[in-house]
């Protein structure tokens, strides 16, 4: 999964990663971790963090083939 558009928006938006944490009430080191992509965010994290930004979260389920 590509994370950049939650970076690319927080610049946008002219917030820091501290920011973004701040009013998450998520940890420095998850945005960061995230923002890197080497984070493994839950839906809740996910939403938390499209909340502030503006954005919004799609799910798709897939179904796979045996």
């Amino acid at each position: 999964m590509d994370y950049s558009i939650i970076k690319e928006r927080r610049f946008l938006l002219g917030l820091t990663q501290q920011d973004l944490a701040d009013y998450t009430g998520l940890s420095l080191r998850i945005i960061k971790s995230i923002e890197v992509g080497n984070g493994n965010p839950s839906v809740a994290t996910l939403s938390k963090i499209a909340e502030i930004l503006g954005l919004e979260l799609l799910l798709k389920v897939k179904e796979t083939v045996k």
